[in-house]
């Protein structure tokens, strides 16, 4: 688990070398960087990453999970860019991704697009009670599958959208994201 920061300074510092990681999965596997390497490419020692971070993939996780910060952020800023009508907010949620698309690239490349869904999970069942205002759900397991359900899916079908080059409009996902989650499932006969 990487370190929760507690001053501006410690957190920019730790998103640095988060972005690092980024830089470094451009030029390289990321199974081949090494703490050595990415120290060495940012000009730091290893004990200032370790101060942050226990291995790799922690400063994987955090590079994750502040891009997800950073969509918070985003859809503050942009919400009235979009015509106000349903959906508005999901076509958010793909204008986001599109601008995010070299750290979608190097974990399609890596084969880790799982941990963007298993962090983009997590983040949202710790986020469950500001999530649990926009479900109409009984108790607290119902909310927290229907959380699951509806994140998974649609981190999984933006991740689908990039992989085949998001021919489609961000506008045409939200779209189509928003009749997936506004009607019931089919069950299929046997």
């Amino acid at each position: 688990m990487y370190k929760i920061c507690k001053t501006e300074q410690s957190a920019k510092r730790q998103r640095m070398l988060a972005e690092g990681l980024l830089k470094a999965m451009q030029e390289q596997p990321y199974e081949e960087i090494t703490v050595s390497d990415l120290c060495g490419r940012l000009q730091v020692p290893r004990k200032t990453f370790y101060r942050y971070f226990e291995n790799k993939d922690d400063a994987l996780h955090a590079l994750i999970d502040h891009t997800l910060l950073d969509y918070q952020k985003f859809e503050l800023l942009h919400v009235g860019d979009i015509p106000p009508r349903e959906g508005a907010d999901l076509e958010l949620y793909f204008l986001f991704w599109k601008q995010h698309e070299k750290l979608l690239d190097v974990l399609m490349q890596g084969s880790l697009s799982a941990v963007l869904v298993e962090r983009a999970l997590l983040n949202a069942m710790n986020e469950a009670k500001q999530m649990r205002r926009y479900l109409n759900v009984d108790n607290e397991a119902e909310a927290r599958a229907a959380i699951l359900f509806v994140i998974g899916g649609l981190t999984s079908m933006m991740i689908e959208w990039h992989s085949t080059g998001c021919q489609q409009s961000a506008g045409q996902m939200a779209e189509t994201a928003r009749k997936l989650l506004m009607r019931p499932l089919l069950l299929m006969k046997n």
